[in-house]
């Protein structure tokens, strides 16, 4: 049964609802309501109507901010940076945070992250700051203040503190590369990162740069490098390699339970007798330069069950390169019909231009160059060139003059060969020689999360990486380096809310549901007319049952008065 209990401090009188309950067996008074003071419980009760009432979107940013303080992720900065830059009352690493946490919530240009996203959240309440001087020129300032040699020696430090407090499993990592194009000028000399290369996007016709990642099997960042548009895969893994290596043993202390996994771009001779000198690896090898290695295990294929996949596959010890090593040739379903509707695409597009060649070809030209059957045969072979050898058949017969008869027609034997017997099959190797087959592939089915990382920072609503805005090569290490932070943020909290909520959504879907969690501000008028600030009372908003669980399971049930971020220098 609830009581009215009273309680005297410095003169005046509180009230307080107040139930008996029993704790370790014994009872004790438990506060169930705060009242206050008499003339505040008369105001109440008279029902002070609010001033003003607003609403900020505040669960995404809360969570974001307390995984930072947790991970030490400004002060991680703000050591390496020399004397105190300090800008509109913000350290160097306060900024770069708040930078990141942008890149999280609605990834935007620098000019428009206060008033196009900022003022609508809850960080200015949360920081206690005001953040309205926060403009493009303070972000670039800041970051100019970043030094690049800092860069490395920062992410070592917060992932030492991330794999202390979470955990993170470092058994196996998958490392992948990718590009991204950009708008800067041909002409600017300041800008050497940015070259023209081969772009994944088929945005060849602008300058782009690279973004080598290592990401754990939880989708966290533990590496990066970004390097010129014009390197290739192999290069790039040849000279990083040795980074890579120096960062496992900074954060897991020894090279010798880690497997690294990485695709059949990234290797050459060279390059794979290094790495089986210092490391255990799944890789992949082409099956186009490996034909008598797919000819025996189309002979010798078994059935295995992973993951409620009936998957065709052969196994064996083998001298690859001169390095003993443990193969797997298995048959990918999906890779396998892929290949077909593929092919079959390229060779609709090459009848139809072979079909319109041989009508052109069937009279004599009036005008021009006379044809020869030499040029022709030229031309037909080079249009050929990206199928498969002999899969298009084709006849070219002189008629008159410089006029030809063209006939074609594609190979059903070859096309059978090719489907039954060639396509979809992966090569996979590893010197794990103790592990199972089903361990094998699926440590390399593991890349595919990699993959989806980078999917992620390519979305255009939550984490992209570009459009960048910057054009020179120090603007844009430190842009990525703030999108990889972002990203670090977002696959702990994803990591978080699996392990203490039971979340089985996408990173994406939480941060939509923790942005739905929002602060309701009540700026309550006074019942008499009187001079002074009004009070001011915040609240969260009503949340719907699953949020609800949410919110309470990521600890923001109970709103938070300040965060602990040194900001300032002042905190």
């Amino acid at each position: 049964m609830a009581t009215l209990q009273k309680r005297k401090s410095r003169g005046h009188n509180y009230w307080s609802i107040v139930e008996s309950r029993r704790v370790n067996g014994k009872p004790r008074p438990v506060i169930l309501e705060y009242l206050g003071s008499a003339a505040t419980l008369l105001k109440r009760l008279k029902g002070g109507i609010p001033k003003k009432v607003r609403s900020y979107s505040h669960g995404l940013v809360a969570v974001m901010l307390n995984i930072a303080e947790e991970l030490q992720v400004v002060p991680s900065i703000n050591r390496h940076i020399k004397g105190k830059q300090l800008r509109d009352g913000f350290t160097v690493g306060g900024s770069l945070l708040l930078a990141a946490i942008g890149r999280v919530c609605n990834p935007t240009s620098k000019r428009n992250w206060y008033g196009g996203w900022a003022r609508y959240t809850s960080l200015s309440y949360l920081l206690r700051m005001s953040l309205s001087k926060l403009d493009s020129q303070h972000f670039w300032d800041q970051m100019e203040a970043f030094p690049l040699s800092a860069i490395h020696q920062v992410e070592e430090d917060i992932l030492k503190v991330l794999i202390e407090k979470e955990g993170i499993t470092l058994d196996t990592l998958l490392y992948d590369t990718s590009n991204f194009f950009t708008y800067i000028d041909s002409n600017n000399q300041r800008c050497s990162l940015a070259q023209r290369g081969r772009n994944k996007q088929k945005r060849m016709d602008l300058r782009q740069f690279g973004l080598l990642l290592l990401v754990s099997r939880d989708q966290i960042p533990l590496f990066h490098q970004v390097y010129q548009g014009n390197l290739s895969d192999k290069a790039v893994f040849k000279d990083n390699f040795q980074k890579i290596l120096a960062r496992f043993k900074a954060i897991a202390g020894s090279l010798e339970n880690i497997t690294l996994v990485f695709d059949q771009g990234n290797k050459s001779k060279k390059i794979l007798k290094n790495v089986d000198q210092n490391i255990h690896f799944v890789g992949a090898l082409s099956p186009y330069q490996h034909k008598d290695l797919i000819k025996e295990a189309n002979n010798n294929l078994n059935i295995i069950s992973v993951n409620n996949y009936e998957l065709e596959c052969y196994r064996l010890r083998t001298r690859i390169w001169e390095l003993d090593l443990t193969c797997v040739v298995y048959i990918s379903e999906k890779l396998r019909k892929g290949q077909i509707k593929g092919l079959e695409q390229d060779i609709k597009k090459i009848s139809a231009k072979l079909h319109k060649w041989k009508e052109n070809i069937q009279q004599p030209t009036k005008k021009g160059k006379k044809r020869s059957q030499e040029d022709l045969e030229k031309k037909i072979k080079l249009l050929t060139t990206g199928i498969p050898e002999n899969l298009i058949c084709w006849r070219l017969e002189h008629l008159q003059e410089d006029a030809f008869d063209l006939d074609f027609w594609v190979d059903k034997k070859e096309f059978d060969l090719l489907k039954d017997h060639k396509f979809g099959r992966r090569i996979l190797i590893t010197n794990q020689h103790g592990w199972s087959t089903k361990e094998i592939i699926l440590a390399y089915w593991g890349q595919s999360k990699i993959e989806n990382v980078f999917k992620r920072i390519k979305n255009p609503f939550h984490l992209a990486l570009r459009p960048q805005y910057h054009w020179t090569d120090q603007k844009i290490e430190v842009h990525v380096f703030i999108c990889l932070l972002a990203l670090l943020l977002v696959m702990v909290a994803s990591k978080r809310a699996r392990e203490k909520v039971g979340f089985t959504g996408t990173p994406d879907a939480l941060l939509e549901k923790l942005s739905a969690i929002r602060l309701a501000t009540f700026i309550e008028s006074h019942l008499q007319k009187t001079k002074g600030i009004y009070k001011t009372v915040y609240r969260l908003e009503n949340m719907d049952p699953d949020i609800k669980v949410l919110a309470e399971g990521m600890g923001l049930s109970e709103l938070k008065l300040k965060t602990k971020i040194p900001f300032s220098v002042y905190n």
